[in-house]
């Protein structure tokens, strides 16, 4: 009996010192890891914001692709949240929301662990000789309370003590997922355009081929000629248009395609005609954005929305749709860029 009774009293004398030692552990940690990849900050940064890929290169899913995963808020930015709830410890239950954001800088995320507590990640973006160097930070605090939480948050303290081996090796192996999949982007930087998904109503049209997309005064002759062609046909027709010029590309590859120059216009019966024909473009939702220069910077806008399509994770269709205005001018003026996404990306 007095061996037990001294038993337990040194076990209560340990248990005190671990306790008073936890006061004077640090309490807060630091963790960070850091790679370079050969891409903009632009592409990078548009990533990170879109918690929907997150599980695409999380050093955490393989370790239960099981779990259920919830999204809410908004596509992307402040707001987008992503909880997951695992039946495993090494995965636990918790939720991620982004907080802030700073363009092609920063994002950061506030993660809730439950009854595990409560961190701040960080992503910061800093180009270093024509790359990106991408740091992924975690800080949390430490709280020590003498109330029903302080077993485990002296437990915290001393876990914190190994956080930075424990966490860092998963900040690698995620970050080196990160690589791998902004690696397959075209390197393109992104920066200053601000695309939307929007829904294009089907719509009919009198259309007739001008070739080639190209620059300079034949482009501008085919346009042309091809206006007038449709406007008189329209007319003797007795056709209504109902909007815009616009071309539809059907892209062939990355360089361009056979573009037809179209007029939207009601008809029940396509009248016969060996240079302009009909038919509909059907209802499809689109990545579009707004545009006025020169035709060379629309087809460096029409090259970062397919780069944009691409790192949020949606697979673009074999058209480019173009719809013009200030006076129709083909070479110079505002346009509307779209490109219809495939079925099976649409979100």
């Amino acid at each position: 009996m007095r061996l037990f009774t001294r038993l337990v009293s040194l076990l209560l004398v340990l248990v005190l010192l671990l306790a008073g030692i936890a006061f004077v552990l640090p309490d807060r940690v630091h963790v960070e890891r850091s790679i370079t990849i050969a891409r903009p900050k632009s592409q990078i940064h548009l990533l990170l914001t879109s918690l929907r890929r997150f599980n695409e290169w999380s050093p955490w899913f393989a370790r239960d692709p099981a779990a259920n995963y919830t999204f809410t808020g908004p596509d992307s930015g402040v707001g987008a949240t992503l909880a997951w709830v695992s039946r495993r410890n090494d995965v636990g239950s918790g939720s991620q929301a982004i907080v802030a954001v700073v363009p092609d800088e920063s994002v950061t995320l506030d993660l809730d662990f439950g009854v595990r507590g409560k961190s701040v990640a960080r992503f910061d973006l800093r180009t270093e000789s024509g790359e990106t160097r991408v740091t992924w930070n975690l800080d949390s605090d430490l709280p020590l309370h003498l109330d029903q939480r302080f077993g485990w948050n002296a437990v915290g303290r001393y876990m914190g003590l190994f956080m930075d081996r424990l966490v860092g090796a998963d900040f690698e192996r995620g970050l080196s997922n990160l690589k791998q999949i902004v690696d397959g982007f075209p390197n393109v930087d992104i920066a200053g355009i601000t695309p939307q998904l929007v829904e294009l109503p089907a719509r009919k049209l009198i259309y007739t081929d001008i070739g080639d997309e190209i620059d300079g005064a034949a482009t501008q002759r085919s346009w042309e000629t091809g206006l007038a062609l449709l406007t008189q046909f329209a007319a003797q027709h007795g056709l209504t248009i109902r909007g815009r010029p616009l071309t539809v590309t059907r892209m062939r590859d990355t360089d361009g395609g056979l573009m037809e120059l179209a007029l939207p216009a009601h008809y029940d019966v396509m009248p016969d005609d060996t240079d302009v024909r009909g038919h509909e473009l059907a209802a499809t939702r689109a990545a579009m954005l707004e545009h006025s220069g020169s035709a060379a910077e629309r087809r460096k806008r029409v090259e970062q929305l397919r780069a944009w399509m691409q790192i949020k994770g949606l697979s673009a269709g074999d058209l480019l749709i173009e719809e013009y205005a200030d006076g129709a001018d083909v070479l110079q003026g505002g346009v509307r860029i779209a490109i219809p996404l495939q079925a099976e990306s649409a979100p």
